[in-house]
């Protein structure tokens, strides 16, 4: 057998490194971590490595020289006795020349370690951020499956148009039922907006549950584990206290020294008051994760009974960063005046739309507008019941305001007056026809200038099911003759 290249012996080295692997260039195994070795049913020194594993990521041959131009990469291989996927670097080594794989199992939660009959002792905490990664991978995929759709809806829309100019300049469409195409052509166009903003939520909605659901399981690994930490540390604590009880003079001065480098006394004091910090990190995390999810009701299609203030609260939460101070521009300071509102019937996903679309012009106007004499800047959320069994939202900032004239195209596609680049001028259009086209209700901004802007929500509680707006395209297919 060919000689050990580290210093220590390998069985050290194998409890050091329980998920290791050591082959030469004929692929022939030299040493195996015990985990490793206790997992498979057969022995794997002396035989080849690619008769019990497989190099799933980099797709490569497994040899040396291949190994080698990928030496910095991670690698992932999988047994082909067991459900084991491995993660780790692959680190070439010389006199002798052989492959030395350093890893850990990859894991996303316990259920996969429990098949292999695996414990937390067996190796390291499970760090999720590689994973992560590949999650946002799909990120990636799921903008470019967006990109796509708008292009296809884009060339539907000019195909379209060019179809509406041909029959326009026929001189046998009556005058009515020119009225009735252009009526068509504007609900058209709302309908477009709205279904490409649409799919574009419904991805974030989407990637924010995945985010939310890959966070939630290594916080719940760590909050679990934390609890059997403290009580180590505790009776590890109760084990020194004894020791100095019984033994308060310590007759090996390496001893005195060492104790007195680390200052134990105050390593026994602050080891609790840390655990309890990453107590509160973590439940902070579950906190946001909540509301991540309450907020990715966005690819939700169908009406369900929802809570208004929860809606409101995650989308505060997720705009949170937006409202603490800075080097530029003072806190923003929420103030909530809840009503006793019961559950409504509604789309909980376009609603937390709407909520976000108010609350960020909200912010926006209040960083953008410095006005005269304020004290402080202010954002008021009220929620009541009105009349006609109607729940009545309204957001009001008290910013520097707007005009009339402004006020009266606030709720026009593409009409904005932020600055080029900051603004598309489709969100209080697309929040128009969620409330007003698909909830039955009314929406309203009341402002003068210099005395802030206030928009208001009006919604039954129980909504009567309308008709979607892929209607209009079909009313301008039967308009022009498109069957």
């Amino acid at each position: 057998m060919v000689s050990s290249p580290f210093c220590f012996t390998p069985e050290v080295f194998s409890k050091i490194f329980p998920f290791h692997l050591v082959f030469d260039h004929n692929q022939e195994i030299i040493y195996v971590g015990e985990v490793i070795q206790r997992v498979s049913s057969v022995d794997l020194i002396n035989s080849r490595f690619d008769q019990h594993f497989c190099i799933n990521r980099p797709k490569i041959a497994c040899e040396i020289e291949a190994i080698k131009k990928h030496s910095k990469s991670l690698f992932l291989i999988q047994s082909l006795h067991s459900e084991m996927h491995l993660k780790g670097q692959m680190i070439c080594l010389s006199d002798p020349e052989v492959i030395l794989f350093i890893g850990s199992p990859w894991v996303t939660d316990t259920k996969s370690l429990e098949l292999l009959g695996l414990k937390l002792k067996d190796f390291a905490i499970h760090d999720p951020i590689v994973d992560f990664l590949f999650l946002l991978q799909s990120k990636n995929t799921a903008l470019v499956d967006t990109q796509k759709l708008a292009d296809e809806l884009t060339q539907q829309r000019s195909q379209l148009q060019s179809a509406l100019q041909i029959k326009e300049n026929l001189a046998t469409i009556a005058e009515a039922q020119a009225r009735k195409l252009e009526q068509t052509l504007t609900d058209l166009q709302k309908a477009q907006t709205q279904l490409v903003q649409t799919e574009k939520m419904s991805s974030l909605g989407q990637l924010v549950a995945g985010v939310a659901h890959e966070i939630n399981n290594p916080v719940s690994f760590i909050s679990g584990n934390l609890q059997f930490a403290e009580t180590y540390i505790k009776e590890l604590g109760e084990l020194v206290n004894l020791y100095q009880k019984h033994y308060p003079n310590p007759s090996q001065p390496e001893l005195r020294d060492y104790m007195e480098n680390i200052d134990l006394e105050f390593t026994l004091q602050d080891l609790p008051k840390l655990l309890t910090s990453m107590k509160v990190g973590c439940d902070r995390i579950r906190s946001i994760v909540t509301s991540l999810r309450t907020f990715s009701r966005l690819d939700e299609s169908e009406v369900k009974p929802f809570n208004i203030h929860d809606g409101i609260d995650s989308t505060l939460l997720i705009l949170q960063s937006r409202l603490k101070a800075d080097s530029q521009h003072p806190a923003i300071r929420i103030i909530k005046n809840y009503g006793n509102i019961p559950l409504i019937e509604c789309n909980g996903g376009q609603l937390n739309q709407v909520f976000m679309n108010l609350i960020s012009n909200a912010v926006d106007a209040l960083e953008s507008d410095k006005p005269a004499q304020l004290d402080s800047k202010e954002i008021v959320i009220t929620t009541a019941i009105g009349e006609s069994n109607r729940v009545l939202i309204c957001i009001a900032d008290n910013g520097s305001g707007m005009t009339e004239e402004v006020r009266t195209r606030l709720f026009d596609p593409f009409f904005t007056t932020k600055p080029i680049g900051k603004g598309t001028g489709l969100g209080l259009s697309i929040s128009y026809q969620v409330v007003v086209d698909k909830h039955a209700g009314k929406f309203w901004c009341e402002s003068e200038p210099e005395k802030g802007a206030a928009f208001w929500i009006e919604i039954p509680i129980v909504l009567e099911q309308k008709n979607d707006s892929v209607s209009a395209l079909q009313e301008v297919l039967a308009v022009i003759g498109v069957q």
